[in-house]
């Protein structure tokens, strides 16, 4: 058992640096050896952590991540998630499912629509601010699907390229599941062993996404991108 959810953490550690939706392994995995949803969702908060401390670790020996410029959009997702993993609630109703298999698919969309980078929108500091906000909310709430939320919105708002807005998501991921679990540890809602042994899995998964990122660039992610939006979507949905 304790081998299936490290094996768990491994793929959802690639999966969750190279594109986004490994919580929807690790979750029904927690859920179907007896743990309630809302303890779930924390313990998996654990490996999540873990998991992107590496990712940004890595990303930032390769590319350099440039903070500075992102600095407010961190703060707004701290504060947001914050707020929304104060209000973590149990997550597995099939009608949040279908809500957040439609979500993900419009993210779909706008990431695979044309790119015109000649066109450069620039949003008012507070609207970033408030966007990134709403970001963290759902991050510190929930967290599955924040991975192709937050590439999403950093493609389209900041005009990221795909590698570029994966290596920031990661290290805003990093900077708000530190005050997640936080959240989460005080409240007795974690289950530290299976947690940790979740976070070994992921930091292995997270060294070799980070990899593969850099030597297949930008089109692979995108490919794993698209693939794993359509399998979340296909689970969610209850297709398989």
């Amino acid at each position: 058992m304790l081998f299936i959810l490290f094996f768990a953490g491994m793929l959802a550690g690639f999966i969750n640096t190279l594109a986004g939706g490994g919580s929807l392994l690790v979750l029904p995995i927690l859920i179907l050896l007896g743990i309630p949803s809302p303890i779930a969702n924390a313990t998996n908060r654990v490996a999540i952590l873990f998991q992107s401390a590496t990712g940004s670790y890595r990303f930032n020996k390769f590319l350099k991540l440039d903070i500075k410029s992102s600095l407010h959009i961190i703060i707004a997702v701290i504060f947001g998630s914050i707020i929304g993993s104060s209000f973590a609630v149990k997550i597995s109703s099939a009608y949040f499912d279908k809500i957040l298999a439609g979500v993900l698919m419009l993210m779909l969309i706008l990431m695979l629509r044309p790119h015109k980078i000649t066109q450069k929108r620039v949003l008012p500091k507070w609207l970033e601010f408030i966007i990134f906000l709403i970001v963290g909310f759902y991050g510190g709430f929930i967290q599955v699907g924040i991975g192709f939320t937050l590439l999403a919105i950093l493609n389209l708002v900041e005009e990221f390229d795909l590698l570029k807005a994966n290596a920031v998501k990661v290290f805003i991921v990093m900077c708000y599941t530190i005050f997640t679990v936080i959240i989460f540890a005080i409240n007795g809602q974690i289950i530290w062993k299976y947690g940790l042994i979740l976070a070994v899995g992921n930091i292995i998964g997270a060294f070799v996404g980070v990899k593969f990122a850099f030597q297949k660039g930008e089109k692979f992610i995108k490919f794993v991108l698209v693939l794993a939006v359509i399998l979340a979507c296909l689970k969610l949905l209850n297709i398989f």
